[in-house]
């Protein structure tokens, strides 16, 4: 499942700044690290360490746990001041009068309320060598952060520039227009190379615009520009990163758990079944044998029960005993 990348949230930010001045009104879980959140009439859907966006489906929400409980009663009709992405990274912080609700989608994602810098509550408690989210403790960003420009060393240029708060599209997009293999070692590129990079990166930024990429009609993946990868399939814009998103996240078909429990019995007992089949066949070879043998067998019988054996040898490891009749 393609991931929304640092663009794409820096993008989504500025669509959504205009709920500023609206207040928080519920939020719901609507799956396992999927939350719902109403902000004026406006529902925001987050799907922890994959996408946030606007949404016009109102799926059928989950019991509330706990993180929800937590934040309905702490920003309870509390104003929104602003929208922040933190560091250029995917990062977004919802700036309400009453509190932060911080939304870290790398990873596996998070999701923190935090007051007066410190955390009240989260959907993931994590610790890392220098930071640490628990309720109870000081909220701070990762320190590893987005590079602020080009840095390259002696590994492929496509290492350095995946370091940018950009995305790795952006980044073969950007190689592709300057005309630059991702392979070739950043420190052998000229500074008229590294120059045309940032104008492409510039360029790229600056004419920001929702496109999706389809094929018989349905959308295989998205942008924010125009990518030479996906040069032979159909194009469509978008008014809005939101309205794309909505579109391209509906139309892929999530896993069903039941199914999958199903499929995986069904793999069990298709398994079984074989073993069964085998032994069924290897009693067949056996009956098969003793019927063909059956006045050798019946003799051998006659003789074990009169005690008539003249010698015998036991092999435990083949698991046969070998006898020989008077």
């Amino acid at each position: 499942m393609r991931k929304m990348s640092n663009l794409e949230y820096s993008f989504m930010v500025r669509e959504l700044s205009h709920l500023a001045g609206k207040h928080f009104n519920r939020i719901r879980k609507i799956e396992d690290d999927t939350y719902r959140m109403k902000i004026g009439s406006t529902e925001i859907l987050c799907q922890l360490g994959v996408r946030l966006h606007r949404t016009m489906y109102l799926e059928e929400p989950s019991e509330k746990d706990s993180f929800v409980q937590k934040v309905e009663k702490e920003l309870d009709n509390a104003k929104l001041l602003s929208i922040e992405q933190i560091n250029n990274d995917r990062i977004v912080a919802f700036h309400f009068a009453l509190g932060t609700l911080v939304f870290e989608m790398f990873g596996k994602g998070n999701a923190i309320l935090v007051k007066d810098n410190q955390v009240v509550a989260t959907t993931r408690k994590e610790k890392w060598a220098d930071r640490e989210i628990f309720p109870g403790s000081e909220y701070r960003p990762p320190k590893n952060r987005p590079a602020g420009a080009i840095q390259p060393s002696e590994k492929y240029i496509i290492v350095s520039l995946l370091k940018l708060p950009f995305g790795k599209e952006y980044a073969l997009e950007a190689l592709r227009r300057a005309g630059i293999d991702e392979k070739t070692p950043g420190e052998s590129l000229s500074g008229e190379q590294i120059s045309s990079l940032e104008k492409e990166f510039e360029n790229i930024r600056e004419a920001a615009n929702p496109v999706a990429y389809t094929e018989n009609g349905k959308i295989i993946d998205f942008s924010l520009t125009g990518l030479g990868v996906y040069s032979g399939c159909e194009k469509r814009e978008y008014g809005s990163l939101s309205e794309l998103l909505d579109e391209y996240y509906q139309g892929l078909e999530r896993p069903d758990e039941h199914l999958e429990k199903l499929e995986r019995r069904l793999e069990k007992q298709k398994e079984r079944l074989e073993e069964l089949k085998k032994k069924e066949e290897e009693y067949r070879q056996k009956g098969d044998f003793i019927y063909e043998h059956y006045g050798e067998v019946q003799e051998i019988l006659d003789a074990a029960e009169k005690k008539e054996f003249k010698d015998w040898k036991l092999n435990k490891k083949e698991k046969y005993v070998e006898v020989e009749i008077q």
